[in-house]
């Protein structure tokens, strides 16, 4: 199968190009799940916060 080397290095081309990340996209990446998880955060602690509003 002369075809079938070509095949794997064209995905191994494919995966490599997925992995590399440039440090100004990983910091986006990063920031992004920084604010989904300050974010989930925020909303598991709201109704302690609105109990202790309405304490207040």
């Amino acid at each position: 199968m002369p075809n079938d080397k070509r095949f794997t290095f064209k995905f191994l081309g494919i995966f490599m190009e997925a992995i590399n990340f440039t440090p100004k996209e990983l910091r986006k990446t990063m920031w992004t799940v920084a604010m989904i998880l300050l974010v989930l955060i925020f909303a598991w602690k709201l109704p302690e916060i609105i109990s202790a509003i309405k304490w207040w």
